[in-house]
């Protein structure tokens, strides 16, 4: 029963990644005048898994369901990680901004302490 269920769980592994190939070739592909959107293309990957003989309705229209929400969990991943990302980002450019000010000053002070010297010693 487990090596029916391993064996089972691997040939859904294979038609999902076809799957996606499949997805991607149809995105990609430069003869179409206008490139589908991804709905169009998980459908015409779908359509393609079925009439291919490679999965039947049901398991084809589970797997584009499974891909399509993987697709919007890593859209929804992305949006948070680069509201992170920014953050983060603009936490580093802080730190940057306050080490070039540290180095400007002292930078300055250096040359108004020259400058104080040079007016003593003229003056």
């Amino acid at each position: 029963m487990y090596r029916a269920n391993k064996h089972r769980e691997s040939q859904r592994i294979h038609a999902y990644n076809h799957m996606m190939q499949r997805i991607k070739n149809n995105i990609e592909d430069r003869q179409l005048p206008v490139p589908p959107s991804l709905q169009q293309a998980i459908d015409s990957a779908r359509n393609q898994a079925i009439h291919g003989g490679e999965l039947s309705h049901a398991e084809a229209d589970e797997i584009a369901a499974c891909i399509k929400q993987d697709i919007n969990d890593a859209a929804e991943f992305l949006v948070e990680s680069s509201h992170d990302f920014s953050e983060w980002l603009m936490l580093d450019i802080e730190i940057i901004e306050q080490k070039i000010l540290r180095l400007f000053l002292s930078v300055a002070d250096t040359t108004r302490i020259q400058l104080d010297r040079l007016i003593s010693e003229t003056g």
